[in-house]
């Protein structure tokens, strides 16, 4: 017979099976809710009872470590991850940064900014690299690691907030003794959904029968931090796995370019014709890249994030292009994150075209035994660009956004993404193979090129030879100028000069069967030199319009567009210049200029509205006929624009003049003069239709009084 069971066993039973379910439940609310990473064990919360006459000390001290939080993040969330790149105890990654971004460990946003932003991915290599290129990464861990931006943010906290507090100064004139009883600590843990930040700082307080010691204070800031860097790295990653910012910007010059002055030179084309008409020069072709770049690298897009939207194009060619700026996200969703992608054209990138020097060309093969021509077009591009990236939450600290940036560069070499392992090719030249080049039978041809204002030897100077319109890449000169080879001998042609910083010059030689010969060129230089533009007003007074020879600064709302076009010596290639300068502007102008004569062609636009009034006129008909009056109506030069986008066209200057070589060497700024017509300082009742007309004599003013307008110059 079996015993029956004890009832205080069975109770005990019950007992345990209660309590584990108790226990089982607290844990499953526990991991339930959206609670922080756990602190470090080292860190004890203590849940501190303070009096109520204490709370505004604790919310004050609290309020001090929320927006020094805040502010921390802000400056890593612009930085690319760092809260500094000068003060070594904050951020002890090294940084290298220069004002080239394609050769730099950040990108500075303009010339001089104390604004840097780190590279996540980028050839840490010089562009030039050859064989040994190497690629980097500046992203920072997120956490544990001594460089974290949870520690970074640490050190940030530590330094700002004591700062904040600023001696309890608001308590103490209230009576208030407020001692402080060791150092600040501090301990921040990016959590799942948004950033925890405790500050241990112990205070003793007293005031009257009051007192209380206070050590801890804890508060969390909503931005979803993890989930920013975790859509950071990833946008990474694929671009380090999939190239997808080099691969649309090939397909980009392969969409643009063709057997056209005005589109790219082709990556490969060939045509069956004699000779060719088609050229292009080397700086422009790098503008229009730029100009790709600034137009089409922000609409890349992030699948799945809070800013993507997918259009749909008739056409093929549109729909590929567009579609191949779509950046897929496997497996995640960051509905409310959102991704940018930035290019701006002040941002110098690294561009290189297998041309021979300034004229990019394609290489021939002709004969004319045979009445069979080959045109050849083989370029190279070589690119180097950065691109901004800003991941956005704009739901953070509570509807305010947060933004978190950093750089990507794009590198291609040859036509193709360079790649981690990348071992780059020989260099894919233009074949320099012709029919022209390989009847090389004239004797030893010595060719001097020498600066035109300095007489010294130019050195890399690259020689053409061009006959009709086949030419033959010859040689560059050496380090005293000089180049001798031998040239084609035929009918006669062009020797071309070309070198970067001079003025192009194409020169009629005609060399000699097995005959020495010597031919001296020389070429200009341009310089680079900071431009300033002021007026001379044409005022009106009680005697008519009259000219003011005493230059003015322009003011904030003046804009000048200056256009120099040179007035070519014998055999020099076409050479203009252009540049804009604004009144009152923080950052310097500049214009590139050479010397020799110009035509100088410059706009002023005053950002204002102006308006003549309505005007009644009266005109007697005849001798003794009776008076007739009439409404001449108003006159708003202004009418038409937005508030704010009002132009009038104040004056300009239309004059030829000269520049001396020794004004460029002796001197770092030139200084332009236009003529303005003063009418914004005309009361407005006292301006009538005829006014108008002195808009019209802008150029009549340059000749007249052209020797009050030469240009000068500064130091």
């Amino acid at each position: 017979m079996k015993n029956k069971p004890n009832k205080r066993s069975q109770t005990t039973i019950f007992m345990v099976v209660g309590l584990i379910i108790i226990l089982g439940g607290v844990v499953f609310f526990y991991q339930t809710q959206k609670i922080p990473k756990p602190f470090e064990p080292e860190i004890k919360i203590v849940q501190e009872q303070v009096p109520v006459e204490l709370d505004p000390i604790k919310k004050y001290a609290s309020d001090c470590a929320y927006s020094a939080g805040v502010d921390g993040l802000k400056i890593i969330g612009k930085h690319g991850g760092y809260i500094s790149f000068k003060d070594n105890n904050l951020n002890k990654e090294p940084f290298t940064i220069t004002q080239n971004p394609t050769e730099s460990d950040a990108v500075s946003f303009t010339k001089d900014s104390d604004l840097k932003t780190a590279y996540w991915w980028h050839l840490k290599s010089a562009n030039n690299c050859k064989g040994d290129c190497k690629f980097s990464s500046k992203r920072p861990d997120l956490r544990q690691t001594e460089n974290s931006i949870e520690k970074q943010l640490e050190r940030h906290v530590d330094l700002k907030f004591k700062e904040c507090l600023n001696s309890f100064k608001p308590f103490t004139e209230q009576g208030f003794k407020i001692t402080e009883a060791g150092k600040i600590k501090t301990d921040v843990t990016i959590a799942q959904n948004d950033v925890v930040v405790l500050v241990e700082y112990p205070l003793s307080i007293e005031r009257q029968d009051v007192k209380a010691e206070i050590s801890q204070f804890l508060v969390t800031i909503p931005i979803n931090l993890d989930k920013v860097y975790e859509l950071a790295t990833k946008i990474t990653n694929l671009e380090i796995k999939h190239r997808y910012l080099e691969k649309h910007i090939l397909n980009l010059i392969v969409a643009f370019s063709g057997v056209n002055n005005e589109k790219l030179p082709p990556m490969s084309d060939m045509q069956f014709k004699f000779g060719s008409s088609t050229s292009w020069q080397k700086s422009e072709i790098k503008n229009k890249i730029t100009g790709l770049l600034a137009s089409y690298v922000p609409l890349f897009q992030v699948a799945g994030t809070n800013n993507y939207e997918r259009n749909l194009f008739d056409s093929e060619l549109k729909q590929r292009l567009y579609d191949s700026t779509i950046i897929p996200v496997a497996n995640s969703s960051f509905r409310d994150i959102a991704a940018y992608f930035t290019y701006l054209d002040f941002w110098p990138m690294y561009f290189d075209l297998n041309c021979r020097g300034e004229r990019c060309t394609p290489s021939s093969a002709n004969s004319l035994i045979s009445f069979f021509g080959i045109q050849e077009y083989r370029f190279a591009y070589d690119i180097s660009f950065p691109v901004l990236v800003e991941v956005k939450d704009p739901f953070a600290l509570n509807g305010q956004g947060y933004t978190f940036n950093f750089f990507l560069e794009g590198n291609i070499r040859n036509n193709k993404p360079m790649t981690i392992d990348f071992a780059p090719l020989e260099r894919a030249a233009l074949s320099e193979s012709s029919l022209l080049c390989d009847s090389r039978t004239s004797g030893n041809v010595t060719i001097n090129v020498i600066d035109f204002s300095t007489k010294a030897p130019v050195d890399e100077a690259q020689i053409l030879y061009t006959i009709i319109d086949e030419s033959c890449f010859i040689g560059s000169t050496n380090s005293e100028g000089i180049l001798s080879e031998n040239f084609p001998v035929g009918v006669g042609g062009v020797v071309n000069v070309l070198r970067d910083g001079y003025i192009g010059k194409a020169v009629e030689f005609d060399p000699k069967i097995n005959t020495d010969s010597s031919l001296r060129i020389e070429i200009s230089q341009t310089y680079r030199k900071k431009l300033v533009v002021k007026k001379k007003n044409v005022v009106k007074t009680q005697q008519g319009w009259q000219f003011l020879d005493t230059p003015a600064d322009l003011s904030e709302r003046e804009t000048a567009s200056v256009s120099l076009a040179r007035i070519n010596g014998e055999g020099e290639l076409d050479f203009s210049s252009i540049a804009n300068y604004q009144g009152q502007q923080k950052e310097q102008s500049e214009i590139e200029i050479a010397p020799g004569k110009y035509a100088a062609d410059i706009n002023l636009i005053l950002e204002d509205r102006i308006l003549i009034p309505e005007k009644e006129k009266c005109v007697r008909k005849g001798i003794f006929g009776e008076e007739e009056c009439f409404t001449i109506p108003k006159i708003d030069f202004g009418e038409r624009a937005s508030p704010g986008q009002e132009r009038f066209p104040e004056g300009g200057l239309k004059l030829n003049f000269t520049i001396n070589p020794s004004e460029l060497e002796n001197h770092g700024t030139i200084v332009l003069y236009a003529v303005s017509i003063d009418l914004a300082n005309v009361p407005e009742q006292d301006r009538v239709v005829e006014d108008i007309e002195q808009m019209g004599k802008v150029e009549e003013y340059s000749s007249v009084y052209q020797l009050a307008l030469q240009p000068t110059f500064q130091k």
